[in-house]
């Protein structure tokens, strides 16, 4: 972890911490220290799971050794306490760094969700290949499928093959629907997380 930069980390503008790969705390920046009123000299040495209400720790525990072992990043909701003491809602991103070919750590970024998670979590998590992500970004606009076609330049049997992929993985059956599995399983851009 020597090699690492912690100063991309103080740059990022969303609460980020970086981890070693047992979930030890390395680093974290200065929205990270304010969303939980603890300085990285507190946290040093402490688990990822630390700030995690004991309910929700086995799902986070699940992504970060997904990351770990199998080198891919993962993006959920879950819960954390905040530096009052409240059980808020977050999502999380943990994203596993690698270098000469191994993992050496992992960067934990966390969003704003506006509830906390109250449906269960779609088990196995979703796999969305990056242009699902991209036209369900795009549904949740507003865009029809012609428009969708147009900014992405595909045909519209493509964008309705690459959608009917969408909903067969979120569980969905309509658009609207998918919007709110996506957004209920932080799939959807979601604001920095801010104390």
């Amino acid at each position: 972890m020597t090699k690492l930069d912690f100063s991309l980390v103080d740059r990022l503008s969303v609460p980020a911490s970086l981890h070693d790969v047992d979930g030890r705390f390395l680093h974290m920046n200065a929205s990270a220290e304010s969303v939980l009123a603890k300085s990285i000299a507190d946290m040093r040495g402490l688990r990822y799971t630390d700030p995690v209400p004991p309910e929700a720790r086995e799902s986070v525990e699940a992504h970060f050794r997904r990351a770990v072992e199998q080198r891919q990043p993962t993006d959920f909701e879950t819960l954390f306490t905040d530096a009052n003491g409240e059980v808020r809602g977050v999502r999380a991103q943990h994203l596993p760094l690698i270098e000469d070919d191994e993992v050496v750590g992992v960067l934990i970024l966390a969003f704003d969700v506006r509830r906390p998670t109250t449906h269960p979590a779609l088990d196995p998590p979703p796999q969305l290949t990056p242009r699902q992500r991209e036209i369900l970004e795009l549904i949740a606009s507003g865009r029809s499928t012609a428009e969708i076609a147009r900014e992405l330049t595909l045909s519209t049997e493509t964008v309705r093959n690459h959608l009917r992929g969408l909903l067969r993985e979120l569980g969905a059956h309509t658009r609207v629907e998918a919007i709110a599995t996506a957004q209920r399983l932080g799939l959807l851009a979601a604001p920095p997380l801010r104390p």
